[in-house]
């Protein structure tokens, strides 16, 4: 032997890369898969909300069945923020952000929580007063919360523990850009939830982002908890970092940009449900649905008529284009969609107003709605409050 030549490379930043690019594989997957699902779902969901509405309006206060139609509702309203969350944390829809401060959205999150977590398990918290402000969906923060808080508790369950959330500034130097890879210099603030728990064992940590990817036994977890909170922060610009020992804990940290931004205040709505007497055209495919919208709109005095089939609607509409004085339409239906249909209804009558609501259709959003010509976009699964609302502030030009 003349001699030994040894080369070695780091490899690191390949390594981040190759896992950024296949969380992000993965995430597309379930992001395809939630879509795809979504609009029926929704549609069910609709149908289900709809008429628990209407059955708890013809049953007494002190009936017993009206207590067990209340715990129907909630369910399925559980259900709908689901898949919210789920098309949320893939980018399939859209935010309410707005700028807000995170302190009172933990205290609201732990007041959630306490009667769940375990009384050994102690809480503490550590809030800056003046954190500043983030561009955030109030709902989805409160989810980060939930998730991180409710995964710490899990783990320290066995043997009890503490649990501490804190809120501070940071400003991203050199060593913050590499510990969170994806962030840009500027001030953050960095909300960290922290336990004395069992901790992370080293062979799973890279799959603890991994959709349906859980430690728990059947029953105690779905394995979204990490995905949904990946996939939030990112929908924020922000970043997120896990720490773990195994037997020692966990620290997750996760950070949003500070903006400088003054937050709105406040609007109340009122929760009285207006009437009228316009007539109505509510379309549909699916039967259930718009017999249900229809119920409820007749309900409060509309005079309404449906139909299932978009051309036999669109034919209902063009033998006398004045006989409605507002359309309510589905998007995703057989031989004519809703877009294809508003544009044959503004041919007639340019000034027709038209409501789209649609369950998920990655072809439109709120945005592109208004571009081609509805006057209001509604999700489903609609509930009496929302639909009416629409229906009301469309008719008075509002």
């Amino acid at each position: 032997m003349i001699g030994v030549v040894e080369i070695a490379q780091d490899i690191t930043e390949q390594k981040r890369i190759e896992d950024r690019l296949r969380r992000s594989h993965k995430m597309e997957d379930i992001g395809t898969l939630t879509g795809g699902i979504a609009h029926d779902f929704n549609n069910i969901l609709g149908i289900i909300i709809g008429n628990v509405e209407l059955a708890i309006d013809d049953v007494p206060d002190g009936n017993p069945v009206r207590m067990n139609l209340e715990q129907i509702k909630i369910a399925s309203i559980r259900a709908k923020n689901v898949v919210l969350q789920l098309l949320g944390f893939c980018r399939k829809t859209e935010l309410a952000k707005k700028p807000i401060k995170i302190g009172p959205i933990i205290d609201e999150s732990l007041n959630l929580l306490r009667s769940s977590i375990p009384s050994s398990i102690e809480i503490r918290t550590d809030i800056l007063k003046n954190s500043g402000l983030i561009n955030a969906d109030p709902t989805q923060i409160h989810q980060i919360l939930i998730n991180l808080c409710t995964n710490a508790s899990h783990a320290m369950e066995a043997e009890g523990g503490i649990l501490k959330i804190s809120i501070k500034k940071v400003v991203a130097n050199d060593e913050t850009i590499a510990q969170y890879n994806e962030i840009m210099p500027g001030q953050y603030l960095q909300l960290t939830v922290k336990d004395t728990g069992c901790g992370i064992e080293p062979d799973i940590r890279d799959r603890i982002f991994d959709p349906y990817f859980t430690t728990r036994e059947i029953g105690k977890g779905s394995g979204m908890g990490l995905a949904v909170v990946l996939g939030i922060v990112k929908n924020h610009d922000g970043a997120i970092s896990i720490s773990s020992k195994s037997g020692k804990g966990t620290t997750v940290e996760v950070v949003f940009p500070i903006i400088e931004e003054e937050p709105q205040p406040e609007k109340k709505s009122s929760d009285e449900i207006q009437s009228g007497s316009e007539r109505i055209l509510f379309i549909d495919d699916e039967y259930a649905l718009v017999k249900m919208g229809s119920e409820i709109l007749a309900r409060l005095g509309y005079q309404v008529e449906i139909e299932t089939n978009p051309v036999d609607a669109l034919n209902l509409f063009c033998v006398s284009p004045f006989r409605f004085d507002l359309i309510v339409t589905d998007m995703t239906m057989p031989h004519m969609t809703g877009e294809q249909m508003l544009k044959e209804i503004l041919k007639r009558r340019h000034d027709m107003p038209v409501i789209l609501c649609t369950g998920y259709n990655k072809k439109i959003d709120r945005t592109r709605a208004v571009e081609i010509g509805f006057h209001r976009y509604i999700e489903k699964p609609l509930d009496k409050h929302t639909l009416a609302k629409a229906v009301r502030d469309v008719l008075d030009g509002k």
